[in-house]
């Protein structure tokens, strides 16, 4: 058997691409940094991401039933720690840097992003200390001559070409 630290240090070394979930309207926009969502599917279009219970944002996209899921940039790391919380910034206030707009849901959706997914929640599933969202797209925007960035062994990176 093995204990939560030991799977949390093996997981630190798969690489994920990192991403800011939003949702809300101002002034009640939540954010947060994730590496922990996918596609789901082509028909209908769908992404699910997973959501820590205790993030401050997780409410929020139960309540509103939509989220944003913006996959960031290599310019983007500094970005990422603030809405991972390291400066110890909340709610509203993260979106102070970046530049943002909303599509359909309201939810905000970051203009750089190398992509951008508006999704309305379609289903939620209880996972533990998470909850995964299931969204179905309902608008995009994409930037794909930008570099993506990654997060591997506790660190911001850009995955060589």
């Amino acid at each position: 058997m093995f204990s939560s630290a030991e799977f949390r240090s093996a997981m630190r070394n798969v690489p994920g691409a990192v991403s800011i979930v939003t949702t809300g309207v101002r002034p009640g926009r939540h954010g947060l940094t994730l590496t922990a969502g996918c596609s789901l599917s082509t028909e209908p279009s769908s992404v699910l991401v997973c959501v820590n219970k205790s993030a401050g944002g997780h409410d929020t996209i139960k309540q509103s039933g939509s989220f944003c899921w913006n996959i960031l940039t290599a310019d983007h790391a500094e970005l990422a720690k603030k809405f991972a919380g390291q400066d110890g910034s909340k709610g509203d206030i993260r979106f102070a840097d970046g530049l943002w707009r909303q599509l359909t849901t309201g939810a905000p959706s970051l203009i750089e992003a190398i992509c951008s997914f508006d999704c309305r929640v379609s289903g939620s599933y209880d996972a533990g200390s998470h909850t995964i969202f299931v969204g179905e797209v309902v608008a995009q925007t994409t930037n794909l001559d930008r570099e993506p960035l990654v997060y591997v062994n506790g660190e911001f990176t850009v995955p060589k070409r």
